[in-house]
C-alpha cells in the first residue's frame, strides 16, 4: 500500500490541477459569451480595461518585448496583420503571442517527461525522448496551428454575415447617410453578432476619422478580413466613386448578388452531406447491422455443430 501513495499523490494533484483548470476555462468562456453579446467598447473603455488587467500584463510586456527577441519591422507588422485577422486586436497581442510560443515550447515538453516518469515508470529512455521531441514539435508549431484554425473560423463567420451587413449599408444608403455613417451605423447592429466584425468595422472608423479615405480603409478592411467577397466590395464601391455611379443601386445588385451565393454555399453544403455520410454509415452503423444479421446464424451453427 505505501508503494501505491506517490502515485495516488501525483493523481490526486493531476486531478485537482484538471479541475481548476476546467472551472477557470468554464468561466472565462461564459465570460466571453457575454462579451460577445455587449456592444463594442469605446477606446477609453477599451484604454481602461487593459490598464487594469493587472501585473501580468506588466510583466509581459516588458519581458517579452518584440525588440529583445528579434521581432521588429517587416516581421512585427507581418505578425500584428495575422493576429488581426484571427481575432486580436489589442496593442500587446505580439507580446502574448511571444509569451504563448516560448510556454508552449518550453512547458508541454517539461509535461509530458514528468508525466510519463510519473505514470509510466518502465518507459525506456529512447521512447521518453522521442515522445518529449514529438511535445516540443507541437508546442513549436501550436500557436500557429491555433491562429490558422482561428481564421479559418472567423472567415466562416464573415462570409455567413458579410451579405446582412450589405444589406444594413443599403438601408442606411438609402436613408441619406454617406458611407462612412452607414458603416458606423451597421457597426452597433453587427455587434451582437459578430464582435470581431465590428471591431474590424471600428478600425476602419478610426482610419476614416484619422483622416484616409474611404477607399483606402475599405482596402485595409478587406486585407484584415482576408474574404474574396470584401475584395469585390471595395472594387465596386472604387468604381462607383469614381465614376459617379449610382451606390445605392449598386449596393442592391451587390447585396443580391452576396445572398445568391450564399445560397449557392448552402446548398453546396447540403449536397456534400450524403456522400459525408458515407464514412460512418460503413464505419459503424453497417458492421451493427452485420453482426445482429450473422450472429442468430453463427450461434445456430455452432449449436449444430457440437
Amino acid at each position: 500500500m505505501s508503494d501505491m501513495i506517490p502515485t495516488i499523490t501525483a493523481a490526486l494533484a493531476f486531478a485537482s490541477v484538471a479541475l481548476l483548470v476546467y472551472v477557470v476555462a468554464q468561466y472565462y468562456t461564459a465570460d466571453a459569451r457575454l462579451r460577445r453579446r455587449l456592444p463594442v467598447p469605446s477606446p477609453a473603455s477599451a484604454a481602461a480595461l487593459t490598464s487594469g488587467e493587472g501585473n501580468l500584463q506588466t510583466f509581459i510586456t516588458r519581458q517579452f518585448a518584440e525588440e529583445r527577441f528579434g521581432v521588429d519591422g517587416a516581421m512585427r507588422g507581418k505578425l500584428r496583420r495575422e493576429l488581426l485577422k484571427a481575432g486580436y486586436f489589442s496593442e500587446h497581442a505580439v507580446n502574448y503571442y511571444i509569451f504563448a510560443r516560448i510556454l508552449s515550447v518550453a512547458a508541454l515538453p517539461i509535461v509530458v517527461f514528468v508525466l510519463s516518469r510519473l505514470f509510466l515508470p518502465g518507459m525506456p529512455t529512447a521512447l521518453v525522448l522521442l515522445i518529449v521531441t514529438v511535445a516540443a514539435f507541437i508546442g513549436i508549431l501550436g500557436p500557429d496551428a491555433y491562429l490558422a484554425r482561428r481564421k479559418r473560423l472567423l472567415e466562416q463567420q464573415y462570409r455567413q454575415l458579410f451579405p446582412d451587413l450589405v444589406d444594413l449599408l443599403v438601408v442606411c444608403v438609402s436613408a441619406g447617410l454617406s458611407i462612412e455613417a452607414a458603416i458606423d451605423r451597421a457597426r452597433g447592429q453587427v455587434a451582437p453578432r459578430s464582435r470581431e466584425l465590428a471591431m474590424h468595422l471600428e478600425v476602419m472608423g478610426a482610419e476614416t476619422r484619422a483622416g484616409r479615405s474611404v477607399v483606402e480603409a475599405l482596402d485595409a478592411l478587406a486585407d484584415r478580413l482576408g474574404l474574396d467577397e470584401a475584395a469585390s466590395f471595395v472594387a465596386m464601391l472604387r468604381q462607383s466613386i469614381e465614376l459617379g455611379g449610382d451606390i445605392i443601386q449598386a449596393l442592391r445588385v451587390f447585396s443580391d448578388e452576396m445572398r445568391d451565393k450564399r445560397l449557392l454555399r448552402a446548398e453546396e453544403a447540403a449536397n456534400k452531406l450524403s456522400v459525408k455520410m458515407v464514412v460512418p454509415l460503413g464505419a459503424f452503423i453497417f458492421p451493427v447491422v452485420l453482426v445482429l444479421v450473422k450472429l442468430p446464424v453463427a450461434i445456430k451453427l455452432m449449436s449444430a455443430l457440437r
